[in-house]
């Protein structure tokens, strides 16, 4: 086997693993995104979604506010790691991508919280504060129908 074909691999394989995390990093969901999904819903799409809020009020201008409150449990820190390889081996070859967490070390980080605070008007929503971090506000994303 010549040099060429050797650095062609090594290049298709650096390629494709670049590929892989482009595609990992665009898959992450944001709270700007989640909070976006919800654009003209209404306060009964919350309630069926989320249940009912934590909290309550009206606003001077008759503006109904509404908050839902959503602790995380513990997340732990635990140094996890996503690998990329390739293998070459009986005629054929691939690619592989692997996440390793390891199992009995590591420290515990406090609940995480997401807060939202939403403001209706005639029962449309008008105005979002969402507060928390986006591992845990992401998932509170409008479903897509289907």
């Amino acid at each position: 086997m010549g040099v060429s074909q050797a650095e062609e691999r090594i290049s298709r394989r650096r390629s494709l693993a670049a590929i892989l995390a482009l595609a990992l990093v665009a898959a992450c969901a944001t709270t700007e995104k989640a909070r976006e999904s919800w654009s003209g819903a209404t306060y009964d799409d919350f309630v069926r979604a989320w249940g009912a809020p934590a909290r309550s009020g009206k606003l001077n201008d008759g503006a109904d506010v509404h908050t839902w409150v959503s602790d995380a449990g513990p997340t732990y820190r635990s140094g996890a790691s996503v690998g990329f390889g390739g293998f070459r081996g009986g005629g054929g070859s691939g690619v592989g991508v692997g996440v390793g967490i390891p199992l009995g070390s590591g420290s515990a980080a406090p609940p995480a919280r997401c807060e939202r605070t939403l403001t209706f008007r005639e029962g449309r929503l008008v105005e979002q504060s969402w507060i928390g971090p986006d591992e845990v506000c992401a998932e509170y994303a409008r479903a897509k129908p289907g």
